[in-house]
């Protein structure tokens, strides 16, 4: 659910169904309903604010290729950014070259690991590119832009945006219950009757870090999304939606709780294999877990397990590692579902979490506001990472 991504430090699930645009990693990310985009306005100057806290930010492309953006600080009031880049996990870490010194306030700046040797910095309406390791940096498109669609390739990088050309929609056979698709990429600009504003899925190219469309769009907003690593996507919208893409989107038909309901939140495994975390309403809170719905053979069935008097009372983000999923609960613990799935299980000793993001064979977790990041390969043992000084 994305900017891992991630996407990567959010403040809460609520905030996330509000926000505009989001880059969307390869774990799971919620986005916010469709925006109606206003008029294209012209890339915007550099920023001229400086590197304003102590926060650090960190990306992995896979397992062991990473990026991490640190301050470095000459006193409170002066700090300058620092990139550096990890080969083997974030056991060690090399400085590379920044692509600007003013990139803008921390609440704007995020770090997109698109591939081993890509990494796209976003700041406000800017992009920054890399794709040799950090060494050399070229200005990207608008953020709100993204390239003509193209099929996504293993654990791409996904982003939903909003703010993109509008899009043709297409309308589904007579009879036929699958969702209507858009016919033309996000790059259309035709602009008869049947139109829509483009609030597009799109994936960042490994090789260039360039958003990409999908060649088809679900004709609802989604609100999750989760890519796995047989190339696979899963998305789920407002109204019991779901869809899945494996070259092309299907309709996916959930079993899910009573209402009410507030939304899904999907978690991939593979084109076969998802947990869908679904929020309810209770006496004390608007996002309270109801229940977890999981397939393992793309949707035909599901077995749903009702979280209703579990000790899981909320939920701040949740991934899949190990086919497990793993949940940071309202206080940042640590609760694991496992494949049947069984009610949550808490995870004693684990550190505070506010964000996941699934890497490959293992899973980041970054603390709220502390700027510490810890890595699990099963959700139950976690190391912190030692980020550069």
């Amino acid at each position: 659910m994305p900017s891992t991504s991630s996407a990567r430090r959010r403040s809460g699930l609520i905030a996330a169904l509000v926000v505009g645009a989001v880059a969307v990693t390869a774990g799971v990310a919620i986005v916010g309903p469709g925006i109606e985009p206003g008029p294209r306005r012209p890339d915007p100057t550099p920023s001229t604010v400086r590197w304003s806290t102590t926060v650090n930010q960190v990306a992995f492309a896979d397992d062991r290729a990473g990026w991490a953006l640190t301050p470095r600080c000459a006193s409170t009031a002066e700090c300058d950014p620092a990139f550096w880049r990890t080969l083997d996990g974030g056991v060690t870490w090399q400085e590379v070259a920044v692509p600007a010194k003013a990139l803008g306030r921390d609440s704007g700046v995020q770090l997109v690991a698109a591939g081993p040797r890509t990494i796209v910095v976003e700041a406000g309406r800017r992009r920054w590119l890399s794709d040799d390791g950090g060494e050399h940096w070229k200005r990207g498109t608008a953020v709100g832009s993204v390239q003509a669609a193209a099929p996504p390739p293993p654990r791409a990088r996904l982003r939903v945006g909003s703010g993109t050309p509008p899009v043709p929609r297409t309308q589904p056979p007579s009879g036929s219950s699958a969702p209507a698709a858009s016919s033309a990429s996000a790059g259309s600009t035709d602009g008869g009757s049947g139109l829509r504003p483009g609030r597009v899925m799109a994936w960042y190219r490994p090789e260039s870090g360039q958003p990409t469309a999908f060649p088809g769009q679900p004709d609802w907003p989604p609100i999750s999304i989760s890519s796995a690593a047989d190339g696979s996507v899963w998305a789920s919208g407002g109204n019991n939606q779901l869809a899945v893409w494996t070259g092309a989107w299907r309709d996916v038909r959930p079993v899910l709780p009573p209402p009410p309901r507030t939304f899904v939140q999907v978690a991939a495994v593979d084109r076969n294999t998802a947990y869908l975390l679904v929020f309810g309403v209770d006496d004390e809170s608007l996002l309270r877990p109801s229940g977890v719905s999981h397939t393992a053979d793309g949707g035909r069935t599901w077995k749903l397990t009702s979280l209703r008097g579990s000790t899981l009372r909320g939920s701040r983000d949740a991934a899949v590692v190990g086919g497990r999923l793993v949940v940071v609960d309202s206080s940042g613990g640590v609760q694991v579902i496992d494949p049947a799935p069984s009610a949550p299980r808490k995870v004693p000793g684990t550190p505070v979490l506010w964000a996941l993001d699934s890497t490959g064979s293992r899973m980041v977790g970054s603390g709220p506001q502390d700027g510490r990041y810890y890595a699990t390969a099963n959700g139950e043992q976690w190391t912190e990472l030692q980020l550069p000084a």
